[in-house]
């Protein structure tokens, strides 16, 4: 009797592709899962030795492996070991056969986590508890997406990506050619093919504890991120509940049915909808303060510090809180990113000449002289810098940060930084008669459409 028929079969993930260590695991009895990443799967598929193949971005990373598995339905108590020969894999695989071990693979906040990272199964999450949600699929192959009019309009991201880096609506042909370059370009894939969803983006920001909610704030952005694309203006303006009832009664509704759906109940939250219509849908949500200032212009409009929650919770003390605070009367707070041309940096406002703005209450500037400006219509995170808008009604505070945006741009100097001498990609930026948007000629692969999903 040969090793291979005496040894009993038991179920191995094997993180990585190598195929010699995966034939040797089968002829010693395992029936071999391997997590691989896009550019081996079609090897692992192909291979008599592997029983199943999970692709994930990148197997070096226990994130991408843990979510990789949970989007399969394959637990880590479900295997045997979790090993790898591979030199970056082995910690990862390591890290993965401890929580094998310890029993926590199958329910740890670990993996309960990877619901706040990882679109396709937190999206999966939500619909299940029958929430309103984008339709969306895991796909290896952007290239093969339907294009209007054969199928309603589509966005490609990827699975874990922020600030609308790589997000694209596919309105045709051209721009999923586009679309597919650009993901390629920056990764290997997987990626999310999701349904395109209508309205008005919000952000809604706050604390729950033990499953409760503590602080709500719900802000509207004065432009869809996906618009960034297209030169559009990043900023939120902080709603206050007085004034929107409706809209704050229909997201506690949400937020707290998403996040029992997710697992999470504790900590701060960054959750992300669209209002169609009547309708809430929920976009993504992440188990973090908001970026940007987000954590001072709430504690601006209610008086709630994020930060200090945040903090209370990981200690295991008490909030400070004794009830969900009020939004302050009188006044409304928007914050924004400060935007800039690419290139070198030449001339900047200083921080004290935004203050002088109408409404400014906070700046940071983030670059100066000598600097490498990035082109800001790549992601939403991408800035010159950060400020802080008072305004009596949402409109004055709109204007406030339209004409800010506006000012800053054209009061901010780059040069060329191309051996050619020729503008970067994304450069040609100008201002249209109307500051609500910068248009940047040539740097969006796709045309973004108001109430993209991310």
């Amino acid at each position: 009797m040969t090793p291979h028929q005496a040894a009993p079969q038991v179920p191995v993930l094997h993180v990585g592709w190598m195929p010699r260590a995966v034939a040797a695991l089968a002829r010693a009895g395992a029936r071999v899962t391997c997590a691989v990443a896009p550019r081996d799967a079609a090897a692992a598929r192909a291979s008599d030795t592997v029983a199943r193949t999970v692709v994930v971005p990148d197997p070096a990373g226990a994130q991408h492996v843990l979510a990789g598995l949970a989007r399969e339905g394959l637990p880590l108590h479900s295997f045997t070991a979790v090993c790898s020969v591979l030199e970056y894999c082995i910690v990862p695989a390591q890290i993965l056969d401890d929580l094998r071990r310890d029993g926590t693979g199958g329910g740890s906040r670990a993996l309960r986590m990877l619901a706040m990272r990882d679109k396709a199964l937190q999206k999966a999450l939500v619909r299940e508890a029958g929430l309103p949600v984008a339709d969306c699929t895991v796909t290896e192959h952007p290239e093969t997406t339907e294009v209007p009019p054969a199928a309603p309009r589509t966005v490609l991201k990827p699975l874990d990506g922020g600030g609308a880096k790589n997000t694209f609506l596919i309105t045709g042909p051209d721009s999923l050619r586009a679309a597919v370059a650009a993901l390629r370009a920056d990764g290997a894939g997987p990626w999310l093919r999701e349904e395109y969803i209508p309205g008005t983006e919000y952000q809604v920001d706050g604390i729950v504890r033990d499953g409760r909610l503590l602080v709500l704030s719900v802000s509207r952005y004065v432009q869809n991120l996906i618009e960034v694309h297209d030169g559009g203006v990043v900023a939120h303006i902080v709603l206050p509940p007085a004034r929107h009832p409706v809209l704050y009664t229909a997201t506690r509704a949400l937020t707290s049915a998403a996040l029992k759906a997710l697992g999470y109940r504790d900590g701060p939250f960054h959750l992300e909808m669209f209002r169609d219509g009547d309708r809430l849908v929920f976009g993504e949500c992440a188990a973090r303060v908001g970026g940007g200032r987000t954590d001072e212009v709430v504690r601006l409009a209610f008086g709630a510090d994020l930060r200090d929650e945040w903090a209370r919770i990981v200690l295991g003390r008490p909030s400070v809180l004794t009830r969900e605070p009020a939004h302050r009367e009188g006044a409304l707070f928007a914050g924004m990113n400060l935007p800039a041309p690419p290139g070198t940096v030449r001339r900047v406002p200083t921080r004290e000449q935004v203050l002088a703005r109408p409404g400014v209450v906070h700046a940071g500037i983030e670059v100066a002289p000598g600097d490498l400006m990035p082109d800001i219509t790549v992601a939403s995170h991408l800035r010159a810098g950060l400020a802080i808008v008072r305004g009596a009604t949402e409109a004055e505070t709109e204007e406030r940060v339209k004409d800010l945006a506006h000012w800053f741009h054209t009061h901010t100097q780059c040069a060329p930084t191309t051996p050619t001498g020729a503008p970067p990609p994304g450069s040609s930026t100008r201002y249209e008669a109307s500051p609500t948007r910068l248009v940047t000629q040539g740097s969006s692969p796709t045309a973004p459409v108001p109430g993209a999903a991310r």
